[in-house]
């Protein structure tokens, strides 16, 4: 008997275009979070900021793991920050010492969010001075989050700023959420 519903053709085109061109950071609040037949999803609040971060050579991951302890979906997005300054030291330094989620902007103009269940962490923070006049300097960093679930797919940036919010699971479910949080079945 098989699980599953549905192969997939090769999907052969020119437009599919890898890499991270943005990632935007917001506090994470574990009372902040509702479930939805299964799926938790970040209620909207317009007191929540959005710090985006434009950065250069991002990528993000997501590998499964089952073992006894059962499936672990272990997210990582690492990007870089050109140029030092006292002022993006200081905020990265302190980034260190809180649990956040995120939301990675791809190249093609996808969403997805991470560190939505249990928050994100500063794995690695690297400043990097280069060693020639055209080393690279700035900042490598990665976040990593482990959550149940994998991460969802987002319509668009609104799940911060308390409107219209358009959530798309992979699983097909298809909820609107409204400023007084209700959800409309699209």
């Amino acid at each position: 008997m098989s699980v599953l519903t549905n192969g997939r053709k090769e999907i052969l085109c020119r437009n599919n275009i890898g890499g991270v061109k943005n990632v935007y950071i917001f506090s994470y609040d574990a009372d902040q979070t509702f479930i939805l037949n299964g799926q938790t999803v970040v209620s909207a609040s317009s007191s929540s900021t959005l710090y985006k971060f434009e950065i250069a050579n991002g990528n993000f991951s997501e590998s499964i793991t089952n073992d006894e302890n059962g499936i672990v979906f272990n997210q990582s997005v690492s990007f870089r920050l050109f140029k030092q300054n006292v002022f993006t030291t200081n905020e990265l330094n302190a980034l260190t010492n809180f649990d956040f989620r995120y939301i990675v902007e791809f190249n093609d103009g996808s969403l997805k969010l991470g560190g939505l269940y249990n928050g994100a962490k500063v794995s690695s923070l690297n400043i990097n001075s280069g060693g020639a006049k055209q080393d690279f300097t700035g900042y490598d960093l990665t976040f990593e989050s482990a959550e149940e679930l994998e991460s969802p797919y987002l319509d668009n940036l609104e799940v911060i700023t308390g409107e219209a919010i358009n959530y798309i699971f992979e699983n097909g479910n298809n909820f609107i959420f409204q400023d007084n949080n209700n959800f409309i079945f699209n």
